[in-house]
């Protein structure tokens, strides 16, 4: 579970807040749900970090959650990043890759001019232009 630590009084011990947004079944209308946890901190986390804990065997009477690591100091910043990370994965699934680096198949790479043809200059090719002889036209027009 990932949570923002919102108290450090205890030693050893921390108070870390879990929100998240549900929906009234009824009315339809989407609130913010908080609940606490006491967890225990071997790591020394500060106030206001986004942690990662999970269950374990108790510790005390009410603590029978452990701090595994630290995200951050700032959620939004944490968000961005794992979007961008899943926004780069199904770009690459999706999108096809780019000429330069897609592996050329057989029949590509018999049509493909070698790279010393490709540097030279393209050779116009001009056709011959037509010798038109003067000569007798039938019909009597010139």
């Amino acid at each position: 579970m990932i949570g923002r630590v919102v108290s450090i009084k205890s030693a050893k011990s921390a108070t870390v807040i879990v929100e998240r947004k549900a929906t009234h079944p009824l009315y339809k209308k989407t609130y913010k749900q908080s609940k606490k946890y006491f967890v225990d901190d071997s790591i020394g986390v500060k106030l206001g970090e986004i942690v990662d804990f999970i269950n374990c065997k108790p510790v005390s009477k009410n603590k029978h959650w452990r701090i595994t690591k630290v995200l951050g100091k700032n959620l939004t910043e944490i968000v961005k990043e794992e979007l961008k990370k899943e926004a780069e994965h199904l770009i690459s699934e999706v999108m096809p890759q780019p000429e330069a680096d897609r592996p050329l198949d057989e029949e590509e790479k018999e049509s493909e001019p070698s790279a010393k043809e490709s540097m030279q200059p393209e050779k116009i090719k001009e056709k011959p232009a037509k010798i038109v002889k003067k000569g007798k036209v039938k019909n009597g027009t010139t």
